[in-house]
């Protein structure tokens, strides 16, 4: 049941048009054009008989190769088209489409002096072609040439206001986090009386029976602990061995992708990431990157200012307009109508992605069913030497994405997805309403939202790198978010408990609703259990021994710690051990320290959930002081998709 009525956005070479004629009329030749662009002779036959093994259009590979300037390429067409070429593109005409602009690369437009333009063209390869050959007509006089940045520049200031709009309201209402306008400030009222009732309840409890409670604690949250650990202990088993990687696509057969990098406050990294970027392995006519900066990030959008002229065509820079709330899937969602790719994938500021990911993720959809619509690639921290704190972070993450949420997709489970190398295909993507933008875990909500609507989520080998917080304020307050967004997702996926059920089935729903309440409910009741199984060490009834309701509470809290001790110690010695890391595996020990600080988390993020629901606590990158410690996952491909040496990442992030 898609939420968006969005056709599927294909490129398409030449759109149609009254305009094009039933008898082509050649106007120009290309190997013409680009020699009078100052390609040498020799160079231009050896990249045609390139563009030919590669599948790819001559003028956009060298576009976006840099071998053929943009600017000049403009001006040796508009010469033989009676065009202009404009250093700035003119407003659009008022309502336009956005996606369709971008798709056709063109729109309709006005000169500011009132002078009818007719069109502004941000012409590629196929639309030259198409020129060259007479089977597009253009009016004389009235049509303007831009570069792509331009264009998008112009449609975003005509079109930002609706565009923000939409991009907060992708989802209905019954499947968003935002507010509801009649029952949003009651339902908030009543959350902070059911927080004080219950907070009333147990300490009534602990005054007059304390008994009670050292019983009905362990009975109730051990049991869902114990489950949901037999889920995460399961999940960790389908996990071993790795899958072996798809066998490569031909290039010609690559499929267009585009990357969404949203940036927030991240001035400092921007050289460091163009850097990667520009490292990732990929035919460069079938890659698009989009940078998403918000529009009063003035220190991010000067920065990218400074480096707008260098950065390569399949680059392009996309200023989020301002608008409510202000998270990292608003974003995403506004950038959405510039995306034109077959395949979509999300990556962070920080990250340092594989070189070839691209490659295998493509590789991958490509000998997978149509409903494997969402590859999670693994996130993999690049600084475990950067204190206690990043060591644990790279132990966590290496059980968490290395064998639970691999397994769990091995096992079709719904998959809450981490929040980069996110992988889709962009035409699912749109169907199921994008991110929620007013979650602050967007990508854990997106994965159940993907099940629920029979869509399946796989798992991809391949690492993207990753920064870990160093410090414990900026460590609290990511988890912090977390924790709200498990809340917010909770709330949302709880609505509708019996279309649930019927969507996911009785065993995925369950498995889903365990893990859920064993993250959050364990986070928040962490302290009463401590208590409870102090006060019932201190009792003088043995344990197992009492009344039946008791030895049941004996036996779930006595289980409880020993499935928290086989979760704490199986997953993470599975996934070091893939990654040739079992050095760090004493950071386990900290498992005490870090329960206690989540648990903190947990609260402080109740507390916001009320107060200010959708605060987004922002992590700065940049800080890591050095780099390595974890190994990568290459044993895990077959040897005839094994990368070359020079496909490998670099030493630092290994």
């Amino acid at each position: 049941m898609p939420f968006s009525s969005v056709p599927p956005r294909l490129v398409a070479s030449v759109p149609p048009s009254p305009a094009i004629r039933p008898a082509a009329v050649p106007r120009f030749r290309i190997g013409e054009l680009l020699l009078a662009c100052g390609v040498p002779r020799e160079r231009l036959l050896d990249e045609a008989r390139r563009a030919q093994v590669l599948g790819s259009d001559l003028i956009d590979l060298g576009l976006n190769e840099g071998w053929i300037d943009e600017g000049v390429l403009l001006r040796e067409v508009a010469a033989r088209l009676d065009a202009v070429v404009l250093d700035e593109a003119p407003l659009p005409q008022r309502g336009t489409d956005i996606g369709e602009s971008i798709r056709l690369s063109s729109f309709r437009a006005k000169l500011r002096d009132g002078r009818d333009i007719g069109r502004v063209i941000s012409p590629g390869g196929a639309v030259i072609r198409a020129l060259a050959e007479g089977r597009i007509v253009l009016p004389h006089g009235r049509v303007g040439l831009v570069r792509r940045q331009n264009l998008i520049d112009a449609l975003l200031q005509e079109g930002g206001e609706r565009l923000s709009k939409q991009a907060s309201e992708t989802l209905p209402e019954n499947f968003s986090a935002r507010p509801r306008a009649q029952h949003g400030e009651t339902a908030r009222r009543a959350a902070m009386v059911a927080g004080t009732l219950i907070t009333g309840a147990v300490l009534a409890m602990l005054m007059v029976e304390p008994a009670v409670l050292v019983a009905v604690i362990p009975l109730v949250l051990g049991t869902i602990f114990v489950l949901a650990a037999l889920c995460a202990l399961g999940a960790s088993a389908a996990a071993w061995p790795d899958a072996r990687a798809a066998k490569p696509l031909p290039e010609a057969d690559l499929p267009r992708y585009t990357l969404l990098v949203p940036l927030y406050r991240e001035a400092r990294v921007l050289d460091d990431l163009i850097s990667r970027l520009n490292r990732i392995d990929y035919p460069r006519d079938r890659l698009e990157i989009l940078l998403l900066v918000e529009q009063d990030d003035r220190e991010t959008r000067d920065a990218l200012g400074q480096r707008r002229a260098s950065l390569p065509r399949f680059i392009s820079i996309v200023t989020v307009p301002p608008g409510k709330p202000r998270t990292k899937p608003r974003a995403l969602n506004a950038a959405l109508p510039f995306a034109t790719g077959d395949l979509l994938v999300v990556y962070d500021a920080e990250d340092a992605p594989e070189p070839d990911q691209l490659r295998r993720a493509a590789a991958t959809f490509a000998a997978s069913p149509r409903e494997m619509t969402c590859l999670q690639a693994r996130l993999g921290i690049a600084n475990p030497y950067d204190g206690w704190l990043a060591w644990r972070f790279a132990v966590d993450y290496a059980a968490l994405f290395d064998t639970i949420k691999a397994g769990s997709a091995r096992l079709g489970l719904p998959v809450p997805l981490g929040g980069s190398s996110n992988h889709f295909r962009l035409e699912a993507l749109r169907r199921v309403g994008a991110w929620d933008a007013w979650n602050v875990t967007e990508d854990a909500d997106l994965g159940i939202r993907l099940a629920r609507l029979r869509h399946r989520i796989g798992d991809l080998p391949s690492t993207t790198w990753e920064e870990a917080p160093t410090t414990l304020g900026l460590w609290l307050n990511q988890r912090t978010r977390w924790m709200k967004g498990w809340m917010q997702t909770a709330l949302v996926q709880a609505r509708a408990p019996r279309d649930l059920l019927g969507e996911l089935g009785p065993f995925r729903a369950l498995a889903i609703s365990l893990i859920g309440l064993s993250v959050v409910l364990g986070a928040l009741l962490l302290p009463l259990v401590v208590l409870a199984f102090l006060l019932r060490v201190q009792s003088d009834l043995p344990l197992l021994e009492g009344n039946l309701f008791q030895r049941m509470a004996d036996a779930a809290l006595i289980s409880s710690l020993g499935m928290a001790l086989l979760l704490e110690t199986i997953p993470p010695l599975m996934a070091l051990a893939k990654r040739r890391s079992l050095r760090l595996a004493p950071a386990i020990l900290f498992a005490p320290a870090i329960y206690a600080l989540i648990s903190f988390c947990a609260w402080r993020g109740l507390f916001e959930l009320v107060t200010r629901p959708y605060h987004w606590h922002k992590t700065p990158h940049g800080l890591m002081k050095s780099e390595g410690g974890v190994g990568d996952l290459r044993d895990a491909l077959a040897p005839s998709a094994a990368p070359s040496e020079t496909e490998r990442p670099e030493s630092g992030h290994r």
